[in-house]
């Protein structure tokens, strides 16, 4: 509010004293509007909504100036009021600020000046009123809004069928959301404050060690739930951003979510009962009719056809159909059995059924062992098929032969998905050089591990199917276009044998220039001396 629009109220039953106050008013730059008591004062300030301050005498007939402002206040008009009033009268202009005037002055020989200073002090203190009475709006305002989003946020988390568990950087729990503390079963226990690690099993505290550890990655595990369910955790890092220093940002804790898959364990275990009894039923009849196929086959080829006369087009051609659809019977009944082996494979790895023979394995004996099975295959196609081996001594503590089909798995899938250029197979220390473009996948381990990865210049991979390859049954491409190369469980084997040696597998693609998959094994531990 400026003192060039400032609309004053000038309220005295004297004349003398409403002319010379609207003439010092008026000459410091207020208008000035004026009424002869508190009655007509009132109906002035009604009527004129632009009016900014009120300067009143305190006796006067009809309304005197404690009526005015007690009357302006009943009605909630907020309008300063300043009471001008003789020395005799000091009670009754205390009892007018005890009513909500907002200053007085006194009606002697230095009101010329006293009234200019005390009507700025006025206007500015009303305006300062009028700001803070805003902030404070506006604070109740958003102190409203953050209670309604921390309500909402605090409904979502206790409603989540999830677990939630977050702690601070010394692993005190700082929240747990009702479903996690019924998974748990510590319905009596106060856990806000608490150390997990003397709370959770193992497998939930290994990953809060673990992420303290590469705060960049996301790391999963099975854990225990009460009345011996399963459920999955998986947990990432809270950090928070230095915005003052050049440092890292600064981790803080660690975010845990805990989800109960006991049922899709479930499902999933009478899937694989079902799909293993199947193979088996199917593997008998399955070789009875391959068997049988390749004896009809036989038969026709060494007594039948022989027989036939060859100047019959007719008989030539049916000759050749019935070959040619003996060798497709064949061709799938092969590949039919190959899944029904991939399926009982991968079944008996997952039960944990195999037999392992652990030795210490050299790496370039299983990619030599590798390259000569599938030498042929590359021959056929024309492409070229390359080995690099880093110096030094690259050996694991593996089973040879899963070790092998690993290999060959990799080497004949790069084969499929290549037409041109050629595919490189290529072992190193996982120490040497720098980490892989997926984030590290080989970090964590030690500098003895052993990293080997299948380069090749083929179709590639689209980075939507990226985490699907590793996947039973899961074949990238359109598979109604596009007829499968392969059973789809080759990969997800080689992710079983590979996990089972305590290593890790990933795939790296850019579609149109080829594939890299990559695994890493731990280091054979070096041979007890006598």
């Amino acid at each position: 509010m400026s003192a060039e629009v400032t609309k004053i109220l000038v309220v005295d039953d004297d004349a003398f004293v409403r002319d010379m106050l609207s003439t010092i008013l008026e000459a410091s730059g207020y208008r000035v509007v004026t009424a002869e008591n508190g009655a007509a004062a009132l109906e002035s300030y009604i009527a004129d909504a632009g009016i900014d301050l009120i300067v009143s005498d305190v006796n006067m007939p009809e309304m005197d100036g404690v009526q005015l402002i007690k009357e302006l206040r009943r009605n909630n008009h907020d309008v300063p009021i300043i009471i001008v009033t003789s020395v005799s009268s000091i009670a009754v202009a205390v009892e007018a600020l005890n009513s909500g005037a907002i200053d007085y002055v006194l009606k002697d020989e230095s009101i010329q000046d006293t009234i200019i200073i005390t009507v700025k002090k006025a206007i500015e203190k009303h305006q300062m009123k009028k700001h803070n009475i805003q902030l404070v709006a506006d604070l109740a305002l958003k102190t409203s809004e953050l209670e309604n989003a921390l309500s909402s946020r605090t409904a979502i988390i206790n409603n989540m069928p999830d677990g939630l568990l977050v702690t601070n950087a010394e692993y005190l729990i700082t929240l747990a959301n009702p479903a996690l503390v019924g998974m748990f079963g510590l319905e009596r226990m106060e856990l806000e404050g608490k150390d997990c690690r003397g709370i959770f099993n193992e497998n939930l505290v290994s990953l809060l060690d673990k992420i303290r550890s590469e705060q960049e990655a996301v790391f999963t595990a099975q854990v225990e739930l009460q009345g011996g369910r399963t459920g999955s955790a998986i947990v990432s890092a809270i950090r928070r951003k230095l915005y003052s220093s050049a440092r890292q940002d600064e981790f803080i804790g660690a975010l845990v979510i805990v989800r109960d898959v006991t049922s899709e364990k479930e499902v999933g275990r009478m899937k694989d009962e079902f799909i293993s009894t199947v193979s088996h039923e199917l593997r008998t009849p399955l070789t009875s009719v391959l068997g049988f196929t390749r004896v009809i086959q036989k038969k026709l080829d060494e007594v039948i056809f022989p027989q036939l006369p060859t100047n019959d087009a007719k008989a030539v051609r049916a000759m050749a159909q019935v070959n040619d659809n003996i060798r497709i019977i064949i061709s799938e009944g092969e590949r039919l059995t190959a899944l029904i082996n991939d399926v009982l494979d991968l079944s008996k790895m997952e039960a944990g059924k195999i037999e392992w023979k652990m030795e210490p394995v050299a790496i370039e004996e299983i990619l030599d062992r590798a390259i000569a099975a599938t030498a042929s295959l590359f021959e056929d196609k024309g492409l070229d098929l390359n080995k690099v081996i880093a110096p030094g001594q690259l050996i694991v503590e593996g089973d040879k032969d899963r070790l092998i089909q690993v290999a060959i798995n990799l080497i004949s899938n790069a084969l499929k998905f290549t037409d041109r250029g050629a595919v490189t197979v290529m072992a190193r220390m996982a120490g040497m050089g720098e980490g892989s473009a997926n984030g590290g996948a080989y970090s964590g381990f030690e500098q003895d591990a052993v990293l080997v990865s299948i380069i090749d210049t083929g179709i590639g991979i689209a980075e939507k199917d990226r985490t699907l390859v590793f996947e039973k049954f899961k074949q990238v491409g359109d598979t109604l276009t596009d007829r499968p190369k392969g059973t789809g469980l080759g990969l997800p084997i080689c992710k079983q044998i590979v996990e089972h040696h305590g290593g890790r597998i990933w795939a790296e693609s850019r579609v149109g220039e080829g594939s890299t998959f990559s695994f890493v094994l731990p280091g054979a531990p070096p041979a007890p001396e006598f």
